[in-house]
């Protein structure tokens, strides 16, 4: 028996590399960029232009034509989970004066519809980051700092808890990278029982993404400033 499976083993695994190879030559890396390492997000990549949206919208979010400006839409940066994206998906939108016609993806599953809104979010996190880092760095306003931090920030942080002191401890420059992109968060992905069940860091994570979708140059510059001024 094991003599006849040989050949046939031999025969799965040279069919296998052959749909491998096949499959490789026809990914279009020039349009999608090489494989992500994290398979989630090269899924969420390849089912937004698999439908599509990369099409009109670019691939990470550089609109084309008259296609909606996902990379600063106030609608996406609104959304939580495909609250807003989703419906708007489904329904479409006809055309205006100023853009194209959307047609309806009436037909898409949940799924579907999850994995383009995580490629959406993921692509704008991204493109916002590059944008603020390349901003010239300006000095802020300290008042309207804390009033910003007041309102987003001190749900989760206490200037005189966790922050007391923070402006003695960095500069405004590593305040600003702290802003931008917390290097607490930065944890790899795990499906771990321990990780899953533990939100705490999900929650943040999460928070911080809403965040950085939507800062301007002087929520950042004032925001600064404000952690700063805590000595």
């Amino acid at each position: 028996m094991k003599r006849l499976l040989v050949p046939g083993c031999v025969l799965l695994f040279t069919a296998s590399l052959a749909a491998q190879t096949a499959t490789h030559r026809s990914y279009d890396t020039a349009f999608l960029g090489p494989p992500m390492a994290d398979p989630v997000l090269q899924h969420a990549k390849e089912t937004f232009v698999l439908f599509g949206c990369g099409y009109c919208h670019g691939v990470n979010l550089v609109s084309r034509g008259e296609a909606t400006d996902l990379m600063h839409s106030a609608l996406v940066g609104s959304d939580e989970n495909g609250n807003r994206i989703g419906p708007l998906l489904r329904a479409g939108i006809p055309q205006t004066a100023k853009l194209s016609p959307m047609p309806q993806f009436s037909d898409l599953s949940d799924k579907q519809i999850a994995a383009i809104v995580t490629w959406i979010h993921y692509a704008r996190r991204k493109g916002r980051f590059q944008e603020l880092t390349a901003a010239s760095v300006q000095s802020g306003d300290a008042a309207a700092g804390k009033t910003y931090f007041d309102r987003a920030c001190s749900s989760c942080h206490a200037i005189d808890r966790d922050l007391a002191g923070i402006g003695n401890k960095y500069d405004a420059a590593a305040l600003r990278a702290a802003v931008l992109d917390p290097k607490g968060l930065k944890v790899e992905l795990s499906f771990t029982v321990d990780r899953i069940k533990d939100t705490k860091i999900t929650t943040a994570q999460q928070r911080h993404h809403a965040l950085l979708e939507n800062y301007s140059v002087d929520d950042v510059a004032n925001l600064v400033a404000y952690l700063a001024s805590s000595r």
